[in-house]
């Protein structure tokens, strides 16, 4: 089923991917200074500084080939150093170790706090030329009621709105990471999985008793809804972990509020996606039953979590 890109994020987006690269350069140095106005002066050797806490740029750096070295320096622009290195120097990281996953929008790497503990941080990359479908989900949500039309302040919109419904979903009692702190294009949150071996993917590993966790994930799905006010949006096997046999929702940064335009339509698309996999896997279930069984009543709410004009 296709979506209707709603009027007013197709203007925001065509506007970003029209803006002309002679200014891109000079709205970045000015987002740096007003980066800066917190941190105070920064120290000549800063970007060593946080290079340092990189393990990920140093191991088996020989052996990367062009396009992952390529990428690497896309996600690790001065903006994003800069980001990293507040968070350092405020005590939520010690150093980023490792990636756990890459994608069109996003990396995610394992992470070690001065405490000692694991945390994934999730940096989402301010170059990605997936953000035009981004204002699909953001136009029409109270939460974000003005974006600047350049390809950056989407990304940062973006990375808030996946932290805020992290917020919702976590206080909602739905197992999702739980959010430790957000700031620009990076998120620091709960790290799944084990000794730091980050929990597969259900798509690469399926649960052990299919039927059991299909009853698990519509309760999930149903505590987001009902009592978190959101509707995920792209729930199937690529965005559930599974941990121990225990599904845990990832990737909710599309999730829209209950009331939003498009609502209704990703409810229905969620309950096809998430009936069809587990038909796949043997259990005797329908898009139709799924779709009610998620669906929250019909009846005057009020969402726990944030306030909508947040």
């Amino acid at each position: 089923m296709s979506l209707l890109l709603p009027r007013k994020g197709a203007e925001i987006a065509e506007d970003a991917s029209r803006e002309d690269a002679a200014f891109a350069e000079e709205r970045d140095a000015e987002q740096m200074e007003k980066a800066l106005e917190d941190i105070g002066e920064l120290p000549e050797d800063w970007q060593d500084f946080v290079l340092g806490r990189i393990e990920s740029q140093k191991v088996a750096a020989r052996r990367r080939s062009d396009e992952d070295r390529k990428t690497l320096d896309e996600v690790f622009d001065k903006s994003t150093l800069l980001v990293l290195y507040k968070f350092i120097n405020n005590g939520y990281l010690e150093t980023l170790d490792y990636p756990v996953s890459t994608g069109k929008e996003a990396n995610v790497f394992h992470a070690t706090t001065p405490q000692g503990d694991s945390v994934a941080v999730k940096i989402f990359r301010t170059n990605t030329a997936t953000f035009r479908s981004f204002m699909t989900y953001i136009a029409g949500d109270p939460r974000f009621g003005h974006v600047k039309p350049n390809r950056r302040d989407i990304v940062y919109v973006w990375a808030q709105k996946e932290y805020k419904n992290l917020q919702r979903y976590f206080e909602a009692g739905v197992r999702v990471p739980n959010p430790i702190a957000w700031r620009e294009n990076v998120l620091i949150m709960e790290f799944i999985g084990d000794e730091g071996t980050p929990a597969p993917r259900v798509k690469d590993a399926p649960f052990d008793d299919p039927a059991k966790a299909y009853e698990a994930l519509v309760d999930q799905y149903r505590l987001g809804s009902e009592r978190g006010g959101l509707v995920h949006g792209d729930f199937s096997e690529f965005n559930i972990l599974n941990q121990g046999n225990a599904p845990v929702v990832i990737d909710v940064a599309q999730a829209v509020l209950s009331h939003h335009p498009m609502a209704a339509e990703l409810l229905a698309r969620d309950a096809k996606n998430l009936a069809a996999y587990f038909r796949r896997q043997g259990v005797k279930v329908t898009a139709d039953e799924t779709l009610k069984r998620i669906t929250p009543p019909r009846k005057e709410r009020e969402p726990i979590g944030r306030d909508e004009e947040e």
